[in-house]
């Protein structure tokens, strides 16, 4: 009977180190500690329409990836609760989803906007920063140099309508300058049509920093300048939130819900982890050739 016992035991025991053992491959905390998640992961969905690429793409195989879209997947690797899915919709629905709680991540290029922040939780830290800047076809900056704001008015440039930061500004500057403003063609043409655009003449110039200048020209061969719009030109509070405005800080958008708001807190931590620990900055190399994450000061 003693036999029997210590059997059993001995087989309880073992069974109980098994299921230890197997909890070491989950995901880890925020900290990159392993530990068993006790309830489960709640799906999450995230959604992006796979474009501008790289921020977000479509890979040969049909899924979703792009630097925006590989850090989530980095970030998901550091956060039990959640479990991030992905799907790919056109950019107007991305909000509405949020909306309506189809969504719980947007990941789409989304820079700050006052009209957004009213909606939707932001996450706290930009993954993505450049200056201000627009892209021109060649050679246009040496034929019409931008000394201040207002030498941006009175040129040709294409938008779409859909809610872009590049609306809101060109939207918002013709409200600052309605006697010098831009020239605005509403197209739905995707990004890389409008930078062919550009790049042809049809337009004089539009939405895009560094790194469409670079991919676009690789990729497709669009010849576009590339020309910053430093903080200098701004000369009172509505051209400094104007210039602001331009700025590509990409963040990641959430439902203005209190689990929105959770959601956020635990990508936020992540986030910070992954700039920490150099990740974030080897996928911006990856994806862009850049490292345009921010510096230490910016990630307290």
């Amino acid at each position: 009977m003693k036999s029997t016992t210590f059997k059993a035991v001995f087989a309880a025991a073992t069974a109980a180190l098994l299921v230890l053992t197997s909890a070491c491959g989950q995901k880890g905390d925020i900290t990159g500690e392993a530990h068993a998640a006790d309830g489960g992961a709640r799906t999450i969905i995230v959604a992006t329409s796979g474009t501008p690429a790289p921020m977000t793409q479509v890979n040969a195989d049909g899924t979703v990836g792009g630097y925006e879209i590989d850090l989530l997947k980095e970030a998901d690797k550091l956060i039990d609760d959640y479990d991030f899915k992905y799907e790919q919709v056109d950019f107007a629905g991305i909000t509405g989803g949020l909306d309506s709680g189809k969504f719980q991540i947007g990941a789409n290029f989304f820079n700050y906007t006052p009209e957004r922040a009213q909606k939707f939780v932001f996450s706290k830290y930009a993954h993505y920063r450049d200056q201000a800047a627009v892209l021109t076809r060649p050679g246009f900056a040496q034929e019409h140099p931008f000394h201040s704001l207002a030498d941006l008015g009175g040129y040709n440039v294409p938008s779409d309508s859909n809610g872009s930061a590049f609306q809101v500004f060109v939207e918002d500057y013709n409200k600052l300058f309605p006697n010098n403003p831009i020239k605005i063609t509403y197209t739905p043409a995707d990004h890389a049509t409008r930078l062919r655009q550009i790049s042809q003449g049809q337009f004089d110039y539009g939405y895009g920093g560094r790194f469409h200048q670079k991919v676009y020209a690789q990729d497709l061969g669009v010849q576009v300048d590339y020309v910053p719009i430093p903080d200098s030109f701004a000369t009172t509070d509505a051209e400094k939130q104007l210039i602001k405005s331009l700025r590509q800080e990409t963040y990641y958008l959430f439902p203005k819900t209190d689990e929105g708001q959770k959601i956020s807190d635990e990508v936020d931590k992540a986030l910070k982890t992954l700039h920490e620990n150099g990740t974030m900055q080897k996928l911006s190399e990856q994806y862009f050739g850049y490292d345009l994450t921010g510096d230490d000061s910016v990630w307290q």
